[in-house]
């Protein structure tokens, strides 16, 4: 067991730097003295090991990776870096590397980006977070918290391609802009639930040449027969052509997306406090996950939504 976790360290190891290399990044010192006992590379390992072992702080962070020999064996250092080192290098990371870390690992495990699904997912927070918003859903009702809003590959492999972290009383209609993320990696669809089916999406979509499929809102169409927006209309009829039942079945992959991420990687986190707080947990969940699919991809397993226990 030892070894096999060992191989695992080595093999995210091996893809930071890989990834690193791509962005041209270091740890820059102007500093006369002794070089660095750190790379970038071992930092972000050590976030990595922080979701994978649902670590909630720096100093817990800090402490598990002293106790863990493995761990420092496999990623070449001798003891881990201060918690005070981890916050100053976190910020740094997320507010100037981790969109670009995002998209190499995208652009390396290179899914089929022609069909995507675009949905959100509730995240409720602590109870004393003074940043959080009240919102609603479905299978919470009220909860007070935040909304991660994800656009994912889903023709073959579900790969999170572009992520938003909002508020909780933010409605998904009003994260439009997230289109224009989505242009970057090329989808000729994207498919929606009801709650994106107003008329500015189907019109940004159209701008931007990307067929836009979204489930109707029948709040928003009391008579069918009689829908002003051209686009709307068009999306209705297609809706019940057979190439667009067939097609729409492909979006509920990105609500077992969300399902792996609550499941194995603690997406939502009932404890902390802070958007910003909450954004670096969702962030490197994200990245963690993108680094583990890229693995799989090299080692030509087969996608799965199984959990890795699972998978031993």
């Amino acid at each position: 067991f030892i070894k096999t976790q060992k191989q695992k360290f080595l093999k995210i190891l091996m893809t930071i730097e890989r990834v690193i290399k791509a962005m041209g990044l270091k740890i820059k010192s102007s500093r006369r003295g002794r070089p660095k006992k750190f790379k970038l590379s071992h930092i972000i390992a050590c976030f990595v090991y922080k979701v994978k072992n649902k670590i909630n702080s720096f100093r817990e962070l800090e402490y598990k990776i002293n106790e863990d020999e493995e761990f420092k064996k496999a990623i070449g250092i001798e003891k881990s870096p201060d918690h005070t080192y981890f916050s100053k290098w976190a910020k740094v990371i997320e507010e100037e590397y981790i969109e670009g870390i995002a998209r190499i690992l995208v652009g390396e495990i290179d899914p089929q980006t022609k069909v995507c699904a675009i949905d959100s997912t509730p995240l409720r927070s602590s109870r004393g977070d003074k940043e959080a918003e009240v919102g609603v859903c479905v299978s919470l009702g009220f909860y007070n918290g935040y909304k991660l809003h994800v656009l994912a590959t889903v023709e073959d492999e579900v790969i999170p391609i572009v992520w938003w972290l909002t508020r909780a009383n933010i409605h998904d209609s009003k994260v439009v802009e997230l289109l224009y993320e989505a242009k970057i990696f090329g989808p000729k669809v994207i498919l929606a639930d009801a709650g994106y089916d107003c008329a500015k999406w189907f019109e940004v979509a159209d701008r931007l040449e990307i067929k836009f499929v979204a489930a109707v809102n029948k709040r928003n169409s009391k008579d069918f027969s009689n829908v002003k927006n051209i686009l709307r209309a068009k999306n209705m009829e297609f809706l019940r052509s057979e190439e667009g039942k067939r097609l729409y079945k492909q979006r509920t992959k990105i609500e077992r997306l969300f399902g792996k991420l609550k499941g194995e990687y603690n997406l939502e986190q009932v404890r902390l406090r802070g958007f910003r707080t909450y954004k670096r947990h969702v962030d490197w969940i994200m990245i963690t996950y993108l680094i583990e699919v890229y693995i799989k991809k090299i080692e030509n397993c087969k996608f799965s939504f199984k959990y890795t226990w699972n998978n031993l």
